[in-house]
């Protein structure tokens, strides 16, 4: 009886013996064959590798391209004493070629030269000038052409426009070490300002932190809203027990953060710089030529106009003025316009309803800026017109939570919408970039173009208005709000949308021709970047 057992227990630890040996002679196997054939794996299939980079897109070649443009213009300096940085103070400004007699017609040259805080002359360039030349008597203004030598001097070229005094004002915007540090302030992160989405689910709401990108934070999940056409794309933390597709609303908030050093953010005071008035005389007789109506598709030069009597006078084209009621009834009567952008458009809704009222809200009834982040729609049932008002979409400054759900991009509203001859687009967008890297508005402005050119595919005879934005306040926030970000993206602007059939209202020159120092422009500069818009328009 003991032979059986004897047997079948060696039985048994041979089996256990070769299973353990099989185990690590297959492993010895598999490990032999793979350091064998990687060459030849890696050799047919290069593009396995994990760590391959993924090629660029089209739109995101486009996008660098235009970036590294821009950057360029960007003066590359640093500074570690505080007084070897530009003093608008110590500056000089000068005639180049000075006369007796200045013509309408010239091209009125002056010369600015920057030295530092201790008297030194600046050996580089970059200083971000704003420059004027008005009459506060004939309330004419046009803005100046600056031309960077590189080494601490400037010309400003002016065209001189009108008959009568001339008073020149230089104002030093921000100096060159300041706009280097700006710049580099602007794209050491994902924006200085943050969001909250909230999410909603059968009664209950939770909120989380949203964001271009977010970092991947220990037991976070993150939602990815994409919007693979466009590329465009945010994240939100998702909320625990909650879908994403139960993200429901929005708001921005100050994140108080800051990217400029102690010694920069002393570097942001503004100085002018003055010379005696000129005197400009009619010299030559001779009729210019007329100038056609302005029409989509014309170039715009700066500068692009001047103010003359409080009415703007585009270089390039005659502007038919725009002033009451009737003038606009006429103009949009059986159109429908759709003003897509932020709030310097609503300001156009609010004046066709609340004060010129040649159409009236739909289901809207407070006054005034109330309900901001409100889609806005107005009709005028007896002349057929239609008036829209919506958001271009993420990103929104706005510190209220508001409904987001119906933000689209401007591109895909615009692919929406099938045009024609009856339909016009007046598209803005900047003030809500100007707090994020450069590259999120470029890629936006080039989504637009690229959506405007499939409408005028299927729709030519459709009107499409693009706004730069307005200069704002001298003393807003540089780094959130400051108007060197907003010149950047105005020079985007007219990289992006040359040659293509829009019209193209430089508000940004008109703003600084008129030294208007709001976001919502009052009286007559508004008026006249409405006329111009709906002189392309009509």
């Amino acid at each position: 009886m003991r032979k059986p057992f004897i047997t079948g227990g060696l039985l048994a630890i041979f089996l256990l013996s070769f299973s353990w040996y099989q185990s690590s002679f297959q492993d010895s196997v598999r490990d032999l064959l793979q350091n064998c054939l990687a060459p030849i794996i890696n050799q047919e299939q290069p593009l396995m590798k994990e760590s391959a980079t993924p090629p660029k897109t089209e739109l995101q070649v486009e996008v660098d391209a235009i970036f590294d443009k821009i950057e360029k213009l960007i003066p590359n300096v640093s500074f570690i004493y505080f007084n070897q940085t530009t003093n608008g103070r110590n500056g000089k400004i000068s005639i180049v070629k000075p006369k007796e007699t200045y013509c309408v017609g010239d091209d009125f040259v002056v010369q600015v030269d920057m030295f530092d805080h201790v008297g030194n002359k600046k050996t580089y360039g970059g200083d971000f000038l704003r420059p004027r030349l008005f009459s506060s008597e004939l309330r004419a203004s046009v803005s100046g052409n600056v031309e960077d030598f590189k080494n601490g001097s400037y010309h400003v070229h002016f065209p001189l426009y009108w008959a009568g005094k001339a008073n020149v004002n230089i104002l030093l915007f921000y100096p060159s070490e300041g706009v280097a540090a700006l710049w580099r302030s602007r794209h050491s992160s994902q924006g200085v300002i943050g969001f909250e989405g909230r999410y909603e689910k059968f009664g209950k709401v939770a909120v989380t932190k949203c964001a271009f990108r977010l970092t991947e934070e220990d037991g976070k999940e993150i939602c990815e809203y994409k919007d693979p056409l466009y590329e465009e794309v945010f994240h939100c933390y998702k909320a625990p027990n909650f879908t994403c597709e139960s993200l429901n609303e929005m708001r921005g908030y100050d994140r108080y953060a800051s990217y400029l050093t102690p010694l920069e953010k002393q570097l942001f005071q503004r100085n002018p710089q003055q010379i005696s008035p000129i005197t400009v005389t009619q010299c030559n007789t001779t009729t210019k030529a007329p100038k056609p109506k302005c029409q989509p598709g014309m170039s715009s030069p700066l500068p692009s106009g001047y103010f003359y009597n409080n009415i703007w006078n585009p270089d390039y084209c005659n502007m038919t003025i725009y002033t009451t009621a009737d003038n606009f009834t006429n103009c949009l009567k059986g159109k429908k316009l759709f003003l897509i952008g932020d709030s310097t458009l609503r300001q156009f809704i609010m004046h066709f309803t609340e004060g010129i009222q040649i159409v009236k809200y739909f289901r809207y009834h407070h006054q005034g800026w109330a309900g901001w982040s409100l889609t806005l729609e107005a009709m005028n049932m007896e002349k057929d017109i239609y008036v829209s008002y919506k958001r271009h979409g993420f990103p929104l400054e706005h510190g209220d939570f508001y409904y987001f759900k119906e933000d689209l991009y401007t591109s895909r509203q615009i692919d929406q919408r099938a045009g024609g001859k009856d339909t016009i687009f007046v598209i803005t967008m900047g003030q809500h970039f100007r707090q994020f890297p450069l590259k999120v508005f470029i890629q936006r402005a080039v989504n637009i173009r690229r959506a405007l050119e499939r409408l005028f595919l299927r729709s030519p005879d459709t009107k499409v208005i693009i706004k730069t934005e307005n200069t704002r306040e001298l003393f807003a926030p540089v780094e959130r709000q400051g108007d060197f970000h907003g010149y950047t993206q105005y020079l985007v602007l007219k990289e992006v949308f040359q040659g293509i059939n829009v019209g193209f209202v430089d508000a940004w020159d008109m703003t600084v021709a008129s030294a208007t120092a709001s976001v919502h422009p009052p009286s007559f500069t508004f008026a006249n970047i409405m006329s111009l818009t709906f002189t392309f328009a009509c």
